[in-house]
């Protein structure tokens, strides 16, 4: 394809898809302005960047650049996008897989939410492989529906925020930095799926600032919910 066809292509899947992305947000505020319609917001757009990411990482494997030398076109994406992936994935899935232990282990009102919604919370976990504020979504209370009203305890909540901060320098700077390589030395010319990755990276780390900003200075973490009360107070008595 022409560079003009992919830069249409590009234009039309990065402003289709934010806008989609914003319509939902936008639905969720007219439903209930209290609730945390940003987090679903961030969390589509992550999703949305997770899945290009996907699709980056077989398409650079599989595409055929002809004018390319072929030891250089398959040593490029072993030193750049595997490494990253791979180092991103093993953290996150760590991570993620001790969280949603802990709260299924101690937490009994989320244990009772799991078992209702166990595909769904595999769906968000799978996603939150490429950026762990995902797990955000679970209890966000989206347009009052019950599989978005997982009850997460206080310390799983600061623990995510924690974990997000470390992630940022794990996962989404060092893609971006390799992003950056593939774009503009590894790909001849101008390609659609490496460039909608790169720009969507960009979004996400640009939202994830102030997402952060929402999490330090509007949502309440001050105190620990009930919940967390309770579990503490058990796993005093135990000890």
């Amino acid at each position: 394809m022409s560079d003009l066809t992919e830069i249409i292509i590009t234009a039309s899947l990065l402003v289709g898809g934010f806008l989609l992305i914003l319509a939902i947000y936008i639905f969720g505020v007219c439903k209930n302005e209290s609730h945390n319609n940003f987090i679903m917001f961030n969390t589509l757009l992550m999703i949305y960047d997770w899945i290009f990411y996907i699709i980056l990482n077989i398409w650079i494997f599989t595409a055929n650049l002809d004018d390319r030398d072929q030891d250089y076109l398959y040593y490029i994406p072993l030193c750049t996008i595997l490494p990253t992936t791979s180092s991103m994935i093993f953290f996150n899935s760590i991570l993620t897989f001790t969280i949603l232990r802990r709260e299924i282990n101690n937490n009994e009102q989320f244990r009772a939410w799991f078992q209702e919604h166990k595909v769904f919370c595999m769906f968000i976990a799978f996603c939150s492989l490429g950026n762990l504020n995902v797990l955000h979504v679970l209890n966000c209370k989206f347009n009052y529906t019950d599989m978005f009203d997982a009850k997460l305890s206080f310390t799983v909540e600061k623990k995510i925020i924690h974990a997000g901060v470390i992630s940022l320098f794990v996962g989404d700077i060092p893609r971006l930095i390799s992003l950056v390589f593939v774009n503009f030395s590894y790909i001849p010319g101008f390609s659609a799926i490496p460039m909608i990755c790169f720009f969507l990276t960009i979004l996400v780390i640009t939202f994830g600032f102030f997402y952060r900003l929402y999490e330090s200075m509007i949502r309440g973490y001050e105190k620990p919910t009930v919940q967390e009360l309770i579990v503490n107070k058990k796993q005093f008595s135990e000890a």
